[in-house]
């Protein structure tokens, strides 16, 4: 369970996270700014926040309110306002918007943080049991989190009850936007216990120095800075799930570390000369071709094995066209007014090619709702959204082709900047041509003829 702390005075941030560390399934995150609790949100999925409301010594400050805020509107996770006796009109502003629960600072104790977890985690249990009765009940579908009837993703709802129920890794893969994070909480929630602890770490955005500390947990003294024990990710997920997201950028050393882990179930806290037993599960997801990243010597070929056990590929946005209304339908309930569109948008949106798939899709949904009035919104609005987009997508090619022309060798520079690509999309998409070629903007023939071309340099033109 991940917890994060907000507030700007480190003796109230450490006060509570003792209070909430005897539970080893707690993971505590601190955050002293808005700024910092950010970031965490970037880079965590959060279970529950305590949330200082006032975040500095100006009695006017209300920070707390506006991370409140965006909390709700990021994530699902639940929030807690600690607060002073004087505020308590602002508890009441912040219970309307969205808050769980308060706390007093003056009374921090186990006896009134602990019973607000528990309830928490009761709650959580509960709504788990509820998503698989309704996976029972409805077995065709029954996969939180998906939208869209298409067959593929039929077939990619089938292949995650499959795997839920088996204790094996698995490897989640697709390209970024596609939804892995999404397919790893489905699997989590049909899993056999759904009420034990999903957390996930990314393994690109945190710094290599600290990672280590983070999976295995340290002792107090381990080494500069370690004041105080903690409890790593592979004690704390307990029987739950232990995703690893963006596995490929995990460094080599920490790679053999994970292989002994998964191979042995067991592992040492830095510092300890105890070893403790690894309960849980581990699925790892990546945009990478991780089997070329193992020919490039950046990825060890026994860790590759031992996560591409089960393999559960996401198919992008431009796989599967005929779900992108349902999938406008589902980000146009999330904003803030009501959207509806003409069926000349929607034609449009679905002829777009998402190079972003879902996620650049609901940004355009995001910028439709927010900069448009138009009652319903129709192709002229959707035309206007998407030119927010071109300005990025052909800066980033000139960067591109400059990056290449200024290249020192004399190299067909043209044709290997295609073979580049098609190489690329092959494996961004896992081999799949039509899906490579979608990627492309060009048809299937195409990425064949490339193909011939490679294998047999004779038939090159002139």
């Amino acid at each position: 369970m991940n917890v994060l702390i907000l507030d700007d005075q480190r003796s109230a941030r450490r006060v509570l996270a003792d209070l909430l560390e005897v539970r080893a399934e707690i993971v505590v995150h601190e955050a002293a700014t808005i700024g910092e609790a950010r970031q965490l949100l970037d880079d965590q999925r959060l279970d529950l926040a305590f949330i200082d409301l006032r975040l500095s010594d100006d009695p006017r400050d209300r920070e707390g309110l506006t991370f409140l805020a965006e909390l709700r509107a990021r994530s699902g996770a639940h929030a807690v306002m600690v607060t002073g006796y004087g505020e308590m009109s602002e508890v009441r502003s912040a219970m309307r918007a969205g808050a769980h629960d308060y706390v007093l600072k003056d009374e921090l104790c186990e006896e009134i943080v602990l019973p607000i977890v528990d309830e928490l985690q009761d709650r959580r249990r509960l709504e788990a049991e509820v998503v698989q009765l309704r996976a029972q009940a409805n077995p065709s579908r029954g996969v939180p989190g998906l939208v869209g009837a298409s067959s593929v993703m039929d077939a990619l709802r089938d292949r995650i009850r499959r795997v839920s129920v088996s204790d094996r890794p698995v490897l989640v893969t697709g390209p970024s936007g596609s939804g892995k994070e999404l397919v790893v909480h489905a699997i989590h929630a049909l899993g056999r216990d759904p009420s034990a602890p999903l957390l996930d770490l990314n393994c690109g955005a945190i710094p290599e120095a600290l990672i280590e500390a983070q999976l295995f947990g340290h002792e107090r003294g381990a080494f500069t800075g370690a004041d105080r024990k903690s409890t790593g990710y592979f004690a704390a997920v307990g029987p739950g799930t232990l995703f690893l997201d963006e596995i490929a950028e995990l460094p080599m050393p920490l790679q053999a570390k994970l292989l002994r882990v998964i191979e042995s179930r067991s592992f040492r806290p830095v510092g300890s000369m105890t070893a403790l037993r690894f309960e849980g599960r581990v699925i790892a997801a990546t945009h990478a071709d991780l089997s070329e990243r193992v020919q490039q010597g950046r990825f060890r070929d026994d860790l590759f094995h031992r996560l591409d056990v089960l393999r559960v590929r996401v198919p992008g946005l431009d796989e599967r066209t005929e779900d992108i209304p349902a999938l406008v339908e589902h980000f146009a309930r999330e904003q803030p007014r009501p959207l509806r569109f003409t069926p000349d948008a929607l034609d449009l949106l679905r002829r777009t090619a998402w190079s972003g798939h879902a996620r650049e899709l609901r940004n355009v949904i995001d910028r439709l709702a927010v900069f448009f009035d138009a009652d319903p919104i129709g192709s002229t609005q959707v035309k206007e959204a998407l030119e927010h987009t071109t300005p990025v997508s052909r800066s980033v090619l000139r960067d591109a082709a400059r990056a290449v022309l200024a290249l020192p060798d004399h190299r067909d520079k043209l044709g290997a900047m295609e073979t580049a690509l098609v190489e690329e999309a092959l494996a961004m998409t896992d081999g799949n041509k039509t899906a490579a070629a979608r990627l492309l903007g060009v048809h299937r023939k195409v990425i064949e003829r490339r193909a011939v071309r490679e294998s047999d340099p004779s038939t090159e033109e002139p």
